[in-house]
């Protein structure tokens, strides 16, 4: 990981007032040890949290969109970066007022560099503690950075720079919290739209399942054969009555790690919503599809249906199947039946 830029602003609100107290930093916040370590900490808790995906509201008159716009499409440095931080809390602190259940904390904002992705964090942070954050005349510095940790981290956002720059869908990503009122808040601030889509995330998780490190079979002391861990996935998910998919609890069966499959989704770049709800049609495709009909058993993943298998568009008795190994496969059988008949 690689920090370029940290400011962090206080934003102070108690529960069951409207009063807050806004403390804007003047300056960055020093990079050093400290500073590089809070950052990675938050991030490594913000990609184990439960995380949306979503862009920008295009709407006119939508604050966060268009002053961070204005941002991207200058030189972006030090100075408008603490201008563009500076103007978003206090523009923060008009959402959080009339939110009388919602407290506030040390809102972290960095520039940093992970994974190969550029990115804008926002952190909300709560030093119940008072041990990792003091302040300075026109900043803050970071003392200590092992109280920091899921728990501290009580809302956050990221946005892919380079999504964001390319014009690429989901950019935008934030944790999700169970306190509705209180996350609201924080949505309106960020003004996002979401791009939610049952169908290409189910699609998204069957290629993970696909192609990450399978799980060892207890029976057998090996991994599991890639159609058998397809068809255990399927019965686990589809035994949802609600048809929601956490990938951390999928990931706590399968792995009994919670963060295998997200930490998988993250390291590939691969955009997934944390929970959604699953499309029954996609979630076919991870068991297998067998048909018998005129002396010939023909017998697929639906997942391979589409990709190598598909109908003709000019004859309904038609199938095509368009795979070399498949064909080369064939042709060997008949050869070889051939020969032994001769």
């Amino acid at each position: 990981m690689q920090l370029n830029k940290i400011i962090i602003h206080e934003l102070a609100k108690e529960s069951g007032s409207n009063e807050t107290d806004l403390q804007r930093s003047k300056e960055l916040v020093d990079i050093d040890e400290n500073s590089m370590g809070l950052i990675d900490a938050l991030n490594k808790s913000y990609n184990r949290d439960k995380v949306l995906y979503a862009i920008f509201d295009d709407e006119e008159g939508k604050h966060f969109p268009e002053k961070f716009e204005e941002y991207v499409a200058t030189d972006q440095n030090d100075e408008q970066f603490i201008a563009l931080t500076r103007n978003l809390i206090g523009n923060l602190e008009g959402f959080i007022k009339p939110v009388n259940l919602a407290t506030g904390g040390y809102f972290v904002f960095a520039d940093y560099e992970s994974i190969d992705n550029n990115y804008i964090g926002i952190f909300l942070i709560r030093d119940t503690e008072g041990k990792t954050l003091s302040k300075t005349a026109n900043s803050f510095s970071i003392n200590s950075i092992e109280y920091v940790d899921t728990g501290n981290l009580a809302m956050a956002c990221r946005i892919n720079l380079d999504r964001y720059t390319e014009d690429e869908d989901h950019y935008l990503s934030l944790t999700q919290l169970r306190q509705q009122e209180i996350s609201e808040y924080f949505k309106n601030w960020i003004s996002i739209k979401q791009l939610e889509s049952s169908s290409e995330y189910t699609k998204q998780l069957y290629n993970i399942i696909t192609q990450i490190e399978r799980p060892i079979n207890p029976e057998t002391d090996e991994e599991y054969e890639i159609e058998n861990f397809r068809n255990l996935v399927f019965n686990y998910v589809s035994s949802n009555p609600n048809k929601i998919v956490n990938l951390r609890d999928l990931s706590q069966h399968f792995y009994d790690d919670p963060d295998t499959i997200n930490d998988y989704a993250n390291e590939n770049n691969i955009i997934i919503d944390t929970e959604f709800r699953y499309n029954t049609r996609q979630l076919k495709r991870f068991v297998k599809l067998e048909v018998n009909r005129d002396g010939i058993s023909f017998k697929i993943s639906r997942g391979t249906f589409e990709d190598k298998v598909r109908f003709s568009d000019d004859d309904q008795s038609l199938v095509i199947i368009e795979s070399n190994s498949f064909a080369n496969a064939l042709r060997n059988e008949l050869n070889n039946a051939n020969n032994q008949n001769k």
